[in-house]
């Protein structure tokens, strides 16, 4: 699968993907992990295209956990949280492939 599949419709860039997995990945264990606007070094992203990503990441294998939009803490800064999120072996391979990826 290529991140062209796991794209929604209006094209979010591959570094958002990255900075999803890439959050995962770094709580060991299955954690609960919580993503605000500033995860996403300046791109804007709203809690709609959020979710909506988390949902085709999760349901591509990528990570486990359950999906949460914030509505009750967007006071808070957070757009989303996965609890008991755990990044899978296919998401590792979609980090270092996006991290190693050709210029």
């Amino acid at each position: 699968m290529s991140l062209n599949d796991l794209t929604p419709t209006d094209n979010l860039p591959d570094q958002i993907v990255y900075a999803l997995l890439n959050k995962i990945k770094h709580e060991e264990g299955p954690r609960d992990v919580s993503f605000v606007a500033e995860d996403f070094e300046g791109q804007q992203v709203n809690r709609e295209e959020l979710i909506e990503l988390l949902n085709r990441l999760k349901q591509s294998g990528y990570f486990i956990g359950e999906i949460e939009g914030n509505t009750a803490n967007s006071e808070s800064g957070s757009l989303a949280t996965c609890k008991n999120a755990q990044i899978t072996t296919d998401g590792r391979a979609m980090l270092n492939a996006m991290y190693f990826k050709p210029v």
